[in-house]
Parts: C-alpha cells; structure tokens; sequence
C-alpha cells in the first residue's frame, strides 16, 4: 500500500475517527468497530487528502459524468468539494422526502438522463446507495457506478452489482487492520475479533 494511504489510516486512528468498542450502524447492525467519517470535516488537512483520493478514482470516467451525488448526511460534503473541484453538477438524496414546498427526495437539478456517480464515505450493506441508486433512476438519471472511501466487507459490493451498480472503493476494513497491527496500534484479538465480524480471512 502507498505511503499516503498509510499514513491517513493512521490518522483517522489517532485521531478517533476509527474506534474500536461496541457499535449499532445505520444498516441495523451491531459492530465491533465505527468509523466516524463525518469527524474528518472538521480536519481540512486530512479532508484535502482524501477528496485527492476520490478525484484519482473519479478520474478514469469523469468525462463520462454529469453530475456528482451524495447521501443525506454523510457524503453531502463530500460531494459539493468534487463537484466545486471537477466542476460538475452536485445533487443529494434525502433521507426522506422533503416535509414541506416540492416535497423533494432529491436536491438539486438532475435532468433526464444524465449520468450520475454517487460518492459516500463508508459502505457495510450499501443500502443507503441503493436508496439512491432508486431515486436517481426514478426520476431519469443514469446511474452504474458508485465511490466510497472504506469498505467493510459486508455486501455492499455484492448487493450494488445485483443493481447493476460497480462499487468502487478506496480503501477496504482488511487494509485498515493490516496498517493498524503491523504498527501496533491495534492487539491480535482486536484484529482477529473484527476479522470473525466481516467473515474471516487472513489481513
């Protein structure tokens, strides 16, 4: 792994954005780590470095998209810096629809058959991308690829292609333990507990 993704690893550890404890998510499960990505706003060094991140994985298709997508709450700011930086539309999904005015599910401008990538921060299920996924493709967008930073092994992959949708992800919960066990921030059974958690396998 390059030195720059080791070295935000290690930051979102020290900095308490990788926590290890008991932890319900937003799929419903329970976790035996969390990953507080939203913390990282409030961190403009380490935030620059990953959008840097999101842009060289958007880079490959970014002529191929219109418009930029986050998720209500997690990747709205993810989403408006790419967006302000490749210069491209930005639009968000709800939630829920909105209570009041137009009663949106989506903000922002998406006309009928752009081309859209969603970008959200950390995937176990992917059932919040999947929401999107169906919200952009009701209201006319073309959608097939997603971004995310960390992957937790958990589906999201799985459960995208089955939409047709590729996940593509920066860094997956098996690079974030070999970093944090090969330098000691983390114990063997820390490691080998989350390693049961997703499934097995070696790190």
């Amino acid at each position: 792994m390059e030195e720059g993704l080791r070295k935000i690893i290690k930051e979102l550890y020290f900095r308490k954005i990788i926590l290890f404890g008991d932890f319900k998510l937003t799929s419903g499960l329970t976790s035996p780590y969390y990953i507080d990505l939203r913390s990282v706003y409030s961190y403009p060094d380490l935030f620059k470095e990953i959008i840097d991140y999101y842009i060289f994985k958007i880079d490959d298709f970014k002529d191929d998209v219109d418009v930029i997508a986050g998720i209500e709450s997690g990747s709205i700011a993810i989403a408006a810096v790419l967006g302000y930086i490749l210069d491209k539309p930005m639009i968000y999904i709800r939630k829920e629809p909105k209570k009041i005015g137009m009663m949106k599910l989506i903000e922002g401008v998406l006309n009928e058959g752009d081309k859209v990538v969603i970008v959200d921060d950390v995937a176990t299920t992917g059932g919040s991308i999947a929401r999107g996924v169906k919200a952009i493709r009701e209201a006319g967008g073309y959608i097939d690829r997603a971004i995310i930073f960390i992957d937790r092994l958990q589906g999201a992959r799985e459960n995208l292609s089955r939409l047709g949708v590729k996940l593509y992800s920066i860094l997956d919960i098996k690079d974030v333990l070999n970093i944090l066990y090969r330098d000691g921030l983390i114990s063997p059974d820390t490691r080998d507990k989350i390693l049961n958690y997703i499934g097995g396998g070696d790190v």
